[in-house]
């Protein structure tokens, strides 16, 4: 296999092939062609032949690796139904497959902003094997930023190194709440949620798009990041880069999301115990 950092500038190249392709094709898109794979849970043409794209490309960069993927192109359908137990950690997910590197993939993270041309939307990329993430790169197409890190480096945007902001309290932070689909269980905890930040935080937004608020977090445009029921694609590569930026991504009882991946809370690392000891309280 190839050195990590030599890896990874292949899947920085791939991501902005991909990401150049979804700017083309969102030029002339045509609301008709999108399909729903759940209660307000969208995917278009353009999701699935990104994901062919970066499947084929990554197949040339690490010949040996298996894949999960969003849209099942690489043959993980079971792994990219949207309506599947949620109890599926990511470790049974991705123990699936034999290969001990693993490729996780989303093509168009933030699908419902795409088709409302509305960023942000990005295309996350990450390389892990049974352990660790070893490779980590999102693009965010809107705005032609690209993060990357792989294991023991640094993290970047676009060439200059990131570090998460410096906020130390709750009250100071400025975070990002995900609302997933599934509405019925997650609702009355985003209203408890927001009862428990609005005006206890400098504010809170929702971006929806997972793996680019990850990466928000980790350059300090945001100080914390909410959300449940993600999917090894949504948070994989942005964790790795949260991390080496100096950030803390666990779920929420401090645990290893890893191991859980029901919970994602993601923060700069000096609010997190703060923020956890909230959730507790209500989530």
């Amino acid at each position: 296999m190839k050195a990590l950092y030599d890896i990874m500038s292949d899947v920085m190249n791939l991501a902005k092939e991909a990401g150049s392709f979804i700017k083309e094709q969102r030029k002339s898109f045509d609301l008709s062609k999108v399909e729903a794979k759940g209660a307000h849970d969208y995917v278009s043409y353009v999701d699935k032949e990104t994901e062919r794209l970066i499947v084929s490309g990554l197949k040339r960069i690490v010949p040996e690796a298996g894949f999960v993927t969003e849209e099942g192109t690489a043959k993980v359908d079971t792994l990219s139904t949207p309506n599947s137990q949620h109890s599926t950690t990511f470790n049974s997910q991705l123990s699936t497959f034999n290969s001990k590197l693993t490729w996780v993939v989303d093509p168009l993270d933030g699908t419902s902003n795409f088709v409302h041309d509305m960023a942000p939307y990005c295309v996350a990329i990450a390389l892990r094997n049974e352990e660790e993430i070893l490779v980590g790169v999102v693009y965010e197409v809107v705005g032609d930023e690209l993060f990357y890190t792989c294991k023991g480096k640094p993290s970047y945007m676009n060439g200059k190194e990131i570090k998460v902001g410096k906020a130390e309290e709750v009250n100071d932070a400025f975070i990002c709440i995900g609302y997933p689909y599934d509405v019925d269980h997650w609702k009355p905890r985003a209203m408890a949620l927001i009862n428990t930040l609005y005006g206890n935080s400098i504010s809170i937004r929702n971006l929806g798009s997972a793996e680019t608020e990850l990466c928000y977090v980790a350059c300090g445009r945001f100080d914390a990041y909410i959300e449940s029921h993600l999917k090894p694609w949504d948070v994989t590569a942005g964790g790795i880069i949260l991390k080496n930026a100096g950030g803390k991504v666990t779920d929420y009882s401090g645990g290893d999301l890893w191991q859980t991946g029901e919970q994602l809370a993601a923060t700069n690392g000096f609010i997190h115990e703060e923020l956890l000891t909230k959730l507790k309280d209500i989530l």
